[in-house]
């Protein structure tokens, strides 16, 4: 419990022996604070519903870093997780993972994002900073990390959700290569065999296909049937089938004879 509170107690303001938290969402986290026992029972936080703000009895700042957290407060990884999720409760923004993968910590100064980013850095996170705005920033761009801090903060059904959507992305990405590939081939046995085509439509055309061997002139016939498919594709066609080399040099002969007529 305490080192949940020392989370929002990080990101208040001291004022007139009190510290004050003020933010948009600072009603729902006065919401959480009143389940903890020991803060409602002693009125150790109360919520100014005009000012949107809620204040903390200096009785419960008794530290002010984060070493001293570490130090006094923690006990455990779960302790760690319980202020980064109290951080992340007041500062932090995760985006859609079906679209982008991002989590961002906001802060007003720059102490604070230091801090953090120093105390992520230690517990094994990767995290990056920035500047936008007059706002400082900490934040994850890797699904990965982005998992990792969710799960930390015990946020399990977004991390789920991010490892959904990139489990789907890497499938739709591995259909999509596929795909293409399969394109690709199909394009390039097109046009492979251009040349065999053009010269077996021109023997058609004039007649002299049929002075081609009985096993060539087949050969001819299917090319034209079957003009998507690859030498070893058209060779399934046959009965019995013929290898894709067996294409290969039988419409290599129909080439030469075409060029042959030809010359």
């Amino acid at each position: 419990a305490f080192s949940l509170i020392y989370g929002f107690l990080f990101l208040s303001k001291e004022k007139n022996g009190e510290y004050i938290l003020k933010k948009t969402n600072a009603e729902n986290v006065f919401l959480i604070l009143k389940t903890l026992s020991y803060v409602a029972k002693n009125k150790l936080a109360v919520f100014d519903e005009k000012r949107k703000e809620i204040r903390f009895s200096r009785e419960l700042a008794l530290y002010s870093t984060i070493a001293e957290y570490k130090s006094k407060v923690f006990k455990c990884d779960l302790c760690e997780g319980s202020f980064l999720k109290a951080v992340f409760l007041i500062c932090g923004t995760v985006s859609d993972p079906s679209k982008t993968y991002g989590l961002d910590l906001t802060f007003d100064e720059k102490e604070s994002q230091i801090a953090i980013f120093n105390f992520l850095i230690n517990s094994g996170f990767s995290p990056k900073i920035t500047t936008r705005k007059n706002k400082y920033v900490v934040y994850f761009r890797s699904s990965e990390q982005i998992e990792n801090f969710l799960a930390k903060i015990g946020a399990v059904n977004a991390t789920f959700e991010v490892m959904n959507s990139k489990i789907y992305k890497d499938v739709t990405n591995n259909a999509n290569r596929i795909a293409n590939c399969d394109n690709a081939n199909i394009s390039k046995a097109l046009k492979a065999s251009e040349k065999y085509i053009d010269a077996i439509l021109d023997l058609q055309e004039t007649g002299r296909i049929e002075a081609l061997p009985e096993q060539l002139k087949e050969t001819a016939i299917k090319r034209i049937e079957f003009r998507e498919l690859n030498f070893e594709q058209l060779g399934k066609k046959f009965s019995p089938p013929i290898s894709k080399s067996g294409i290969y040099h039988r419409l290599e002969k129909i080439l030469e004879f075409w060029k042959n007529k030809n010359d």
